[in-house]
């Protein structure tokens, strides 16, 4: 670990012409994809975020994301901006193949459940959804979307099917059930998605503004798919906890916000309870075959998320159809 850091900061610098005071992970280096992303402090204070794109992972996503960022900054959106080295890229190719992104860091403090700050964030989301990018702009498909989602977790179900004790049969079949009954929504029209939007995946700046972070994986994607796992995610802390008090200022503050850029449509509104339950059931499917494969236990957080879905969206919906 410290030889590679100490390689990584000698990449560093000779591409982008600074002095690394200290280079962070922030997160697991036997991270799946094989990504590493640091925060990175140059000796003269200011802090950047770099990510590294292994050479087998690099390619498509990384320039994808930069593709995104490059547009938002276009459209003056606030979000992080890319650091361009001397010869202006936005990806550095490394010699092995490997690919940098650096961008700035979005300072401040995290986003809470205010419906003060939920109505700022709901707004930060609507203005996205509200961008136009013109034929000639190349931005990708956002990538956490059902079509590619369901099918993946199934397949996880179905590896592990041979394995499934008689106790548990009815709890591994009324999952796939439900996941197979998820609508995939690919006919609702598509704008540009966050496709990880939650508090947790923001910042409230010193201006009082809220900016949304890690911009992997957005894309063109039905805009329900935000808008449900903002909701949902915002009926609890985090996907660990127990959820809150049901209280409706939360969910109108968001869609409130969102409603001065961008509006549902009532085909869009029709299948707000899949985009809302569909990451959920998800993560069930998945987490039920690591426990087949493994024999560990489940956790069941998602299946308060996955039940409440229809009680959640049907609030949402007559707060959206208020302003059709």
């Amino acid at each position: 670990m410290p030889n590679a850091i100490a390689r990584l900061i000698d990449l560093v610098e000779q591409a982008y012409a600074v002095k690394v005071a200290s280079l962070q992970p922030l997160n697991r280096l036997n991270d799946s994809s094989g990504k590493l992303i640091c925060r990175v402090k140059l000796s003269g204070g200011h802090c950047f975020i770099l990510r590294l794109y292994p050479a087998a992972n690099a390619g498509d996503v990384a320039q994808g994301v930069a593709a995104m960022l490059l547009f938002l900054e276009e459209q003056d959106y606030p979000a992080e901006r890319i650091i361009r080295p001397e010869e202006k890229a936005a990806l550095v190719t490394t010699p092995d193949g490997s690919q940098l992104l650096m961008t700035t860091c979005v300072e401040g403090t995290p986003t809470d459940y205010s419906p003060t700050t939920l109505h700022a964030l709901g707004a930060t989301l609507g203005r996205l959804h509200a961008l136009r990018p013109g034929s000639e702009v190349s931005l990708p498909l956002a990538a956490m979307r059902p079509v590619n989602e369901i099918p993946w977790a199934a397949g996880q179900l179905t590896r592990v099917e041979a394995q499934v004790p008689a106790s548990l049969r009815s709890r591994y079949e009324m999952i796939l059930a439900a996941l197979h009954a998820v609508d995939y929504c690919e006919d609702l029209p598509r704008v540009l998605i966050h496709n990880d939007c939650f508090p947790g995946n923001s910042v409230c700046t010193a201006a009082g503004e809220v900016v949304l972070i890690d911009w992997e994986g957005a894309g063109f994607g039905p805009a329900v798919l935000d808008v449900g796992f903002l909701l949902i995610s915002c009926e609890s802390a985090s996907p660990w906890t127990p959820p809150f008090p049901p209280d409706p200022k939360r969910v109108a503050a968001v869609i409130d916000g969102y409603c001065q850029h961008h509006r549902l449509a009532p085909s869009e509104l029709d299948k707000l309870p899949d985009a809302i339950r569909f990451r959920s059931i998800v993560y069930g499917a998945v987490s039920f075959a690591e426990t087949i494969a493994s024999g560990e236990d489940e956790p069941n957080w998602w299946w308060w998320r996955y039940s409440a879905a229809e009680e959640v969206a049907e609030r949402a919906r007559k707060q959206f159809e208020s302003y059709l």
